[in-house]
């Protein structure tokens, strides 16, 4: 299946975890090795139930993107589809634009690959390819909690959101550009980034819950508007910026446990 030719959003569901916890990573970015990190720090253990979602973007800028990849091999890992993921399947698609906008973003740790079609980088792409763009854990119980990789944005021009009701029917309903919302929109997030650092109080949408996402880095983690935005910043160096202001806080790699409305934030 070609990448460009899905227009519903692919909803991919989980059951609760009655084992173990729940982990959640923003956008890794090549940094496993911050990763493997924070998974001591926080004392994640597959063998007694754990598991790992990412929100995507597991790939581009930092040292170990094919690392990263790698994670999705791993039957406690779960992943949603991220725009650099899309960026990477275009390019294997071969089209010379693609692979240009791939490499400006970060892609030419794969150009190599791409260009010599590579059997352990193309394999990846059928992989990639089934990833989902919206995850739902434990739906029908009162912990359920969703990951999408930038929002769960409905409309733009109304900052409209999906709820849970639309995501349980697999958002059949959706636009044509639904995806793209899924996976670039930033409009949520440019906002989550001043409330945090005003350091509001969580905000919350009816009918959604607790959404884990990515994308756009965000000083602090926060939730605003049901979205539990997580992205930090690792892969970047420097500073994170809000509304084109340094904010002296450095990009980093955060990692999520889930507990319900108040997650514990592990960050590197």
């Amino acid at each position: 299946m070609k990448p460009d030719t899905v227009n519903t959003p692919r909803v991919a569901f989980l059951p609760k975890n009655d084992k173990g916890r729940d982990f959640i990573v923003g956008d890794l970015h090549g940094c496993r090795r911050d990763l493997e990190v924070l998974m001591v720090a926080s004392g994640f253990n597959p063998a007694r139930g754990d598991r790992m979602f990412s929100t995507g973007d597991l790939i581009d800028r930092g040292p170990d993107s094919l690392g990263c990849l790698g994670l999705l091999r791993q039957p406690w890992f779960y992943c949603v589809l991220g725009n650099h993921e899309q960026m990477l399947l275009r390019a294997m698609a071969g089209d010379d634009d693609a692979i240009a906008l791939s490499v400006a973003n970060g892609g030419a740790w794969a150009l190599g690959g791409i260009l010599k079609r590579d059997p352990a980088l193309m394999g990846v792409a059928p992989v990639l390819e089934r990833l989902p763009h919206v995850l739902v854990v434990g739906p029908g119980t009162q912990d359920r909690y969703n990951i999408v990789h930038a929002a769960l944005l409905e409309s733009p021009s109304e900052q409209s959101l999906f709820r849970d009701a639309d995501i349980d029917a697999r958002l059949v309903h959706a636009d044509d550009k639904a995806i793209e919302r899924l996976i670039w929109s930033r409009t949520i997030a440019d906002e989550a980034a001043v409330a945090a650092m005003e350091r509001r109080s969580p905000s919350w949408r009816e009918g959604l819950s607790l959404t884990y996402c990515g994308h756009t880095p965000v000083p602090y983690p926060v939730i605003f508007q049901s979205h539990c935005h997580i992205d930090t910043g690792a892969g970047y160096e420097g500073n994170v910026d809000v509304e084109r202001k340094d904010t002296g806080v450095p990009m980093r790699l955060t990692l999520a446990e889930h507990n319900g409305g108040n997650p514990v934030f592990y960050t590197r």
